[in-house]
């Protein structure tokens, strides 16, 4: 009897001790797979409670380009079974029960076809819905170009002030647009991200378009710094007294040259987040750069590099 005993007791240890072994030695595959069953987050860009398309983001276990678009296309759509998942204070703005007939992704150019609920739309909230659905797919790295379609057929106009649309569309569509313009000829369209908040702080574009002999760089800059808001809602953390000394473009990068007072933003040895970002940000929107590295008086102080 005691041998037996022990005997099972040196048999639970020897499969003990081999379940460690094995769970030390977890495949690489298999520790990947428990790895995706984290919650991730998804940028995408909803509506407000002050009725701007601002960026905001949602959890996900999202993992294939399929199941990112069809979490951000769902999580567009009003009481859709994606809804419960909006962060406090942003809303989704295609209509209800818009369905997602079918969509393909080739070589950069998405095409989705919507049910014809999705003309259900206000003139009010037409544009606005096309911002959203263009920003929100954009932000997924293999989407450049758009076309929507409802029912099989291209949406050539919006459906109510019936505004002709490119066949294309990206984000040089622009968004929150504000007009500003003296003459249509020699017209800028420059998209600037300022700061709003709810529970906590997030950006929102506004895309002006203007008349202006300055270069677009130098035209977010002077924006942010001097807080040229539509809104009083908005804010910008750029000191108005931070000067761009000069810049430099390369190929998918720009060095931006700062005076002293640009230090006051360092926080931790780092620029704040709410300086950097709303600088990066418009300046990928504006001009597609997704590399930009901070200097004061020629040394470099911080980078950004867009991952999406």
């Amino acid at each position: 009897m005691l041998k037996k005993y022990t005997f099972r007791k040196i048999s639970l240890a020897t499969l003990l001790l081999l379940l460690a072994f094995l769970l030390y030695n977890f495949p690489d595959e298999l520790k990947e797979d428990v790895s995706i069953k984290r919650d991730k987050s998804i940028n995408i860009y909803l509506i407000d409670e002050d009725d701007f398309i601002a960026m905001s983001e949602i959890s996900s276990n999202a993992n294939s380009i399929d199941e990112q678009i069809e979490t951000i296309l769902y999580s567009l759509i009003i009481d859709s079974n994606y809804s419960s998942n909006l962060p406090n204070g942003f809303k989704a703005i295609i209509p209800k029960d818009t369905k997602i007939l079918d969509y393909s992704l080739d070589d950069g150019l998405f095409k989705v076809n919507f049910s014809k609920e999705f003309l259900n739309i206000t003139e009010d909230k037409e544009e606005k819905m096309i911002e959203a659905i263009i920003f929100s797919l954009t932000t997924i790295k293999d989407i450049k170009k758009i076309m929507i379609f409802v029912d099989g057929v291209k949406l050539n106009e919006l459906p109510n002030s019936h505004k002709k649309l490119d066949l294309y569309l990206d984000r040089s569509y622009g968004i929150n647009k504000v007009y500003d313009i003296s003459t249509f000829y020699d017209t800028k369209m420059v998209t600037i991200y300022y700061l709003n908040k709810k529970d906590d702080y997030y950006y929102v574009p506004i895309s002006y378009v203007i008349n202006s002999d300055d270069t677009k760089v130098e035209i977010i800059i002077n924006n942010l710094k001097s807080n040229r808001l539509n809104s009083s809602t908005l804010l910008s953390h750029l000191d108005y007294q931070v000067e761009l000394m000069n810049y430099e473009e390369n190929e998918n990068s720009l060095v931006l040259n700062f005076n002293d007072i640009l230090l006051n933003s360092i926080y931790n040895g780092k620029l704040k987040e709410e300086v950097k970002y709303a600088i990066s940000y418009s300046i990928y929107d504006t001009l597609g750069i997704s590399d930009v590295v901070f200097q004061v008086n020629g040394n470099v102080i911080d980078e950004f590099r867009l991952e999406n």
